[in-house]
């Protein structure tokens, strides 16, 4: 039995890459110091005080003496919900309206961890260790949502593992580079209108909406990448930092299985469980920061960040049992994200921060999903540093941000696609984000 228009991955494998993360545009997590994050991440790639800025620029322990480790985590909440929004089949199908809800809070909280540790080699040598989780975090929609055959759950966890060594080559520069062990796990499905793929095989019983599966893929990599970092001081106070994180390559390798295949579509080989293969890339990011003493008390940071998002042009699935690959294309853009902020050392004891970020999604309108219903975004941050022992000190920040409404508008271009039966959406999503983060530091 064939099944027009319908390869089967194409319902949950086909958008991995679209696991989404809550806390920053794309899937990028940048929550990996709340020193950083109390300045909204202004400058992390000049600074050189801390041991969790190995994470955006390996030079930065260069400075660090003697043994030193921050143990860092966040806690990140977010909301985002479908405010309006409407979904109807294809015209081919009838165009009827497809029922259910908006969908309610898409949104997961989540914890993200980060711990560090660096330690001096000899005068002019520092090697570190960070483990981090740079990418990821979960959207989830309802079964009943108007978007189930667009997007039910979506979830992309990676983890970093990166060893690093920096060089004090002069008095005022510093290199350093790292390699990046990253090892990723998605997870993502779709509902399927079996109703509506019986009714065009003229099956008795079946009428779009009333027989709803579900589809699930999984999968698993590891994969090779790496840092390069410098730092510079041209003038006594002024300290520039410019830092490049690779892209990773991921080979997504996993099953994909079918729930709910009503008889006789379970005789066809388009819903059988199979396994699947997609690529994943975690793109590469180029920083630059600029940390200014302005006196004893005041520090003024300031950052801008590129990520590569716009190679993420189309994504490709290719299936064990040999059917033809699955092309799905995305035209995701470049983002940059710019932030200013401020330090002032209340004390010899205490230090307060705060910061503003402008977070520029590499969505376009015209390819926006309900997996990552993604817009810009800007950051408000504070924090604060206390040093509660003269080998310890505990930081922490709060951040709020505010996301843009989104507006998602596809459609199902019809027969002969393997979009068919996904339906047509129309929905504005709006979102925001609190985001808690504590952190000890030892040093020794």
């Amino acid at each position: 039995m064939r099944i027009p228009g319908v390869q089967p991955i194409c319902f949950a494998f086909g958008v991995l890459s679209f696991a989404g993360t809550a806390a920053a545009t794309g899937y990028e997590l940048r929550e990996q110091s709340a020193v950083g994050q109390g300045v909204s991440f202004a400058g992390a790639a000049a600074r050189n005080d801390d041991p969790s800025m190995i994470f955006f620029n390996p030079a930065a322990m260069a400075s660090l003496p003697g043994m030193q480790g921050a143990i860092v985590g966040s806690g990140i909440f977010p909301a985002g919900e479908a405010t309006s929004g409407t979904a109807t089949r294809n015209a081919a199908l009838g165009g009827s309206r497809i029922n259910g809800t908006l969908g309610g809070d898409i949104a997961l909280d989540a914890f993200v961890p980060a711990t560090y540790a660096t330690v001096e080699l000899a005068p002019a040598w520092r090697f570190g260790l960070g483990i981090t989780a740079p990418w990821g975090l979960v959207t989830k929609s309802p079964a009943e949502s108007i978007a189930r055959y667009h997007a039910l759950t979506s979830s992309l966890r990676t983890v970093n593992i990166t060893p690093a060594l920096s060089w004090q080559v002069l008095p005022n520069l510093a290199l350093g580079a790292g390699l990046q062990i990253q090892y990723a796990s998605a997870r993502l499905s779709s509902g399927i209108d079996f109703g509506a793929i019986g009714a065009t095989q003229g099956l008795a019983g079946f009428v779009p909406g009333t027989r709803d599966g579900r589809s699930t893929a999984s999968g698993t990599d590891t994969a090779l990448g790496f840092q390069l970092g410098a730092q510079w001081e041209p003038l006594i106070g002024t300290r520039l930092g410019l830092a490049f994180r690779s892209a990773v390559f991921h080979e997504v390798t996993g099953d994909a299985t079918f729930e709910g295949v009503p008889f006789p579509l379970s005789l066809s080989p388009s819903f059988a469980n199979t396994g699947a293969r997609s690529k994943l890339v975690t793109p590469e990011t180029l920083h630059l920061g600029l940390s200014q003493r302005i006196d004893s008390r005041w520090t003024l940071l300031a950052g801008l960040e590129w990520t590569n998002w716009s190679r993420f042009r189309e994504l490709v699935v290719a299936f064990d049992n040999g059917r033809a690959p699955s092309v799905t294309e995305e035209k995701w853009r470049d983002s940059v994200f710019l932030s200013i902020g401020g330090e002032y050392r209340w004390s010899e004891a205490l230090t307060l921060r705060a910061g503003f970020a402008y977070d520029q999604t590499p969505v376009r309108e015209a390819d926006r999903t309900p997996r990552i219903p993604d817009n810009d975004r800007y950051w408000l941050s504070v924090g604060a540093s206390y040093q509660i022992h003269r080998n310890v000190t505990l930081s922490a920040a709060y951040t709020h941000i505010f996301v843009d409404d989104a507006t998602v508008t596809l459609r199902d271009p019809g027969p002969n696609n393997t979009n068919l039966f996904r339906g047509n959406l129309d929905a504005t999503y709006r979102a925001s984000v609190d985001i808690l983060t504590a952190q000890l530091r030892f040093a020794f």
